[in-house]
Formats: C-alpha cells, sequence, structure tokens
C-alpha cells in the first residue's frame, strides 16, 4: 500500500461514504484512490474535478500509481465539475468522488443540484477538500448530500436565525447566525474526518509534483513563423534569446493561470508563486485581485513581504516572487505550497529559491509544484534542472519546438 499509516489510519476509520477535509498535500488523492478499492464491489470509479485538474491529468497519474503498485485495473471516468449539471444523468451506479468539494457548497445551484442527484445515484460517494467553509450555512449542500435535510429551506428552518434589517424603505430578514449547532456539529462529525496537513507527521517533509498544460495555439505559430502579436504589438523573434524567452512566456498563459485560480481558492495556506517575467506577474494580479487573498511582491520594482510578526499569524497570502530578484537573501519559511510557475535557466537559481522556502523553522510540510508544458522550451528546461545543470539556450535546437 502507498498510503503512510497517518493517511491509512485515516482511511480506515471511515465510512464507506464519507467527506475528507483533509489539509494542503496530505494526500487525498491517494487516499480517496485506496477507499475506492476498500469499499467497492464491482462499479467503476467516477471523478469530478475542476477542468484544470483534468487537463493536467493529476488523477490519472495517481491512478496509475496505484494500479501498478498494487497490480490491479482500476475502471474510472472523470468528468469536469463544470460538465457536472449536463453529464450527471450518464453515471448511475458508480462510486463518486467529488474533488473539490466546495465547488458544489451551493445547494440551489445547477452544479450543486447535480451532485446532489449524482451521490443518491452512486453506490458510495466521497467528498473531498482543505477547505470545508466558514460557518454551517457553507454546509448545507454537504447535509443535504448525505440525506439529513431534504434541501435548503429545511435546513434554514431547523436551524437559521433571522434579523430583520432595514434598507431605507425596506424590510430584509437576514440570517444572523445558527441554532441547534450541537446537532450539527453530531452530524458533521459523524460524517467527515477534519485533520489538517501537521497531523500527517509521517509524510515526507517535502513533496513535489509537475503539472502539466498543453502548449498553446499562439506558442505553436511563434515556434514557426518567427514573429507573432502580443497585446497589439509585432515581436519579431530575431535572435535564439528573443525567441526562447517569447516561447517560454507564450507556453500556456491561460491554463496556467486558470489552474492556479482554482488552487488558489482551495485553500487558505500561504503560498508563494515564483515567475519569471513582468507580463506574468500582470496576469496573475489581475487573477488574484478577484480573490480574498493578502499578496505580497518581490521584483525589480516592488520588495514587500510579511513581518516577521505577521506570519506568525499569517494565513491565505500570495507571495509573488521574480526569481532572479528573490532567489537569495529573503526567508519565505511561511509559505506551504511553493508553485514554479516558469522554470528558470539557472540551477543556482532554482536550488537558492527552494532553500528560500524550506528552512529549519518553517512549515513541516511543503507542497512544491513546478509548471510544465508539454512540447516546449519549458520540457527542455526541466530536464536541464532536474540534472542539476544550467540550461543553454545557445544550445537548444529550434526544429524541436515546431
Amino acid at each position: 500500500m502507498l498510503l503512510y499509516p497517518t493517511q491509512k489510519e485515516v482511511m480506515e476509520k471511515a465510512k464507506p461514504s464519507y467527506f475528507y477535509a483533509l489539509g494542503t498535500s496530505s494526500g487525498k488523492s491517494l487516499i480517496s484512490i485506496y477507499h475506492y478499492l476498500k469499499h467497492k464491489k464491482d462499479e467503476s470509479l467516477l471523478i469530478v474535478c475542476p477542468p484544470t485538474k483534468k487537463k493536467s491529468n493529476e488523477w490519472d497519474e495517481e491512478i496509475k500509481k496505484v494500479e501498478q503498485h498494487e497490480s490491479v485495473r482500476i475502471d474510472y471516468a472523470i468528468v469536469a465539475s463544470s460538465m457536472l449539471a449536463k453529464e450527471y444523468k450518464n453515471y448511475k451506479d458508480y462510486f463518486v468522488i467529488l474533488d473539490e468539494a466546495h465547488y458544489f457548497s451551493n445547494p440551489t445551484s445547477k452544479r450543486g443540484k447535480a451532485a446532489q442527484n449524482l451521490c443518491a445515484n452512486s453506490t458510495n460517494f466521497l467528498l473531498l477538500t482543505a477547505t470545508s467553509g466558514e460557518n454551517w450555512e457553507k454546509f448545507i449542500n454537504y447535509f443535504i448530500i448525505f440525506g439529513f435535510y431534504k434541501n435548503k429551506t429545511e435546513f434554514l428552518r431547523k436551524h437559521a436565525i433571522y434579523e430583520t434589517k432595514h434598507f431605507g424603505g425596506r424590510s430584509i430578514k437576514q440570517i444572523v447566525d445558527f441554532q441547534n449547532t450541537n446537532k450539527l456539529e453530531s452530524l458533521w462529525q459523524s460524517i467527515s474526518t477534519m485533520k489538517e496537513t501537521s497531523y500527517f507527521v509521517d509524510l515526507p517533509q517535502v513533496t513535489e509534483r509537475f503539472v502539466e498544460f498543453n502548449k498553446s495555439t499562439i506558442y505553436k505559430k511563434a515556434a514557426k513563423d518567427r514573429v507573432i502579436e502580443i497585446d497589439d504589438e509585432r515581436v519579431i523573434l530575431d535572435s535564439p534569446p528573443k525567441l526562447a524567452a517569447t516561447l517560454r512566456y507564450l507556453s500556456n498563459q491561460k491554463s496556467k493561470v486558470n489552474y492556479t485560480k482554482e488552487l488558489l481558492e482551495s485553500t487558505n495556506d500561504n503560498v508563494v508563486i515564483f515567475y519569471q517575467f513582468t507580463k506574468e506577474k500582470d496576469n496573475l494580479l489581475q487573477m488574484i485581485s478577484k480573490l480574498d487573498k493578502t499578496v505580497f511582491e518581490v521584483s525589480g520594482q516592488n520588495f514587500e513581504l510579511p513581518t516577521q510578526e505577521e506570519r506568525k499569524t499569517l494565513i491565505n497570502s500570495v507571495t509573488l516572487v521574480q526569481i532572479q530578484a528573490g532567489s537569495a537573501a529573503i526567508e519565505l519559511k511561511y509559505a506551504n505550497q511553493v508553485i514554479y510557475y516558469c522554470p528558470t535557466y539557472s540551477y543556482t537559481q532554482y536550488q537558492q529559491s527552494r532553500g528560500r522556502c524550506i528552512r529549519h523553522g518553517g512549515h513541516d510540510r511543503v507542497e512544491i509544484i513546478k509548471y510544465k508544458t508539454k512540447g516546449t522550451i519549458e520540457t527542455k528546461v526541466w530536464k536541464a534542472l532536474d540534472n542539476k545543470q544550467d540550461f543553454d539556450e545557445k544550445l537548444y535546437l529550434l526544429e524541436e519546438v515546431k
């Protein structure tokens, strides 16, 4: 079994249909696959996950690891959560895993109702998340899915406390609190396990994984034509350095931003993102501005980090670090997750940047996520770094990116 003892302990205590609210990097995917193997009969597995996770094949890789280690074949399908409302009727009598359960927390949305129906017609089901919710209102659909309440109306009738608010000439009843919370606590504990990442003491201090993307159409065009328009500006790629830098930026910005958004939405942990280009930072800042995150920045233009006092209680933050400006002489050990948005050419910079986050006195667990766009210059750069070498763009064969 690929599970560590604490992971196995959590899995063994779980009921066939269950809610795993486990911290980042705790191995929820692996735990849920073994959970399925333990409780399944002859039914297939259905995984519902965010679109970016489906595209990056993360679940496929986890299942492949289990299949190889256990010498089994797992019959499974993967549906993007954005398509669930259209496709849930096609999956009756499956064992269901709802990844990133907060995407299904609205009981009156099409996606939330589809999750209700899908689980009602499953053999068993699992919900996975690292952030289960801040108040009982966020739990309503989870309670409906597990059959404790018929709908949102029944839940609110039994538990909501209202207060009349006056706005101009209008009076509106608003929920200000909940009652009979002891019952809610009891129900929740009966179907869930909530564990922070720190609970899993036997996990490696540092875990690493690649997230792979398909190259963009504009990348292919730039590699072929050596000329491209970026933000209405015509760029001629007439030298190897200019071509290599442009191709790195063009690898697949849309997928990278979307994946990063979904990752940030799924956690309250502190995240550090190492990037290369100012345009990458601008894309990230535009996306992060729509999220409830505290943002710090280390670049040639700005240097802002949390104070030592702030770090003691800091959560839900994003620190953007331009890798050349911040690979040395700063301390980032308050981060739980580290993203390499674009790889550096320098093996020394890569090692130094890792050392900013993995330090004595930092978090017990750090997850390093490395973005790699298949069939692009990024794969060559990562190969060099994995071999503890600098990447030499002068030796980069241009025909390999066509």
